[in-house]
């Protein structure tokens, strides 16, 4: 059975936004374990217990942790309240998104731009994330390990490092 091409796009759209769902994760619970970390010093031992009791945490979880730990920028937590409803949306309960179904050339096309504007809100993550990473390896002093010569990097690097003191401000305690 042959897949009509705009039902192949979508489908294909579909996954490389789990793709990049799935890296986002990583970078953001990356963040809450080393880079914003909630207990000092950090040794094997309590990093052991922290991935043993956070390896089936949602990405909720990690976004409420991050809450807790600095204050977001509202512009910034706008996107990740957006980027967390979309992103459930999209793996728990598709029938969640306006329009969706891609049978028709039209459903096609709302389906895709559903996909298309989530992928677009992961990168948009993605990257802050990154670049709150990259801000942490400068601040502690950790040697860069060799990065990709991408463009997409070079952007982290160049836009999103410099917004990470903007974005994210420690927690009055």
């Amino acid at each position: 059975m042959e897949i009509p091409r705009q039902q192949k796009e979508v489908l294909e759209a579909m996954g490389v936004a789990l793709l990049m769902l799935q890296t986002a994760e990583k970078v953001i619970k990356l963040c809450t374990t080393f880079v914003l970390q909630k207990s000092s010093p950090l040794t094997i031992d309590i990093l052991q217990q922290q991935e043993e009791s956070e390896r089936t945490k949602t990405i909720g979880y990690f976004l409420s942790e991050l809450r807790k730990r600095v204050s977001v920028h509202e512009s910034f937590d706008s996107v990740l309240r957006d980027f967390l409803k979309n992103r459930n949306d999209f793996i728990h309960d598709l029938s969640r998104v306006p329009k969706w179904d891609f049978h028709t050339g039209e459903t096609s096309i709302e389906a895709k731009r559903f996909v298309f504007a989530l992928i677009q809100q992961t990168e948009t993550v993605l990257k802050v994330f990154s670049g709150l990473i990259l801000a942490w390896q400068e601040q502690i002093g950790m040697s860069e390990p060799p990065r990709p010569d991408h463009d997409w990097f070079a952007e982290v690097e160049r836009k999103y490092k410099p917004l990470v003191n903007d974005l994210f401000n420690e927690r009055d305690t």
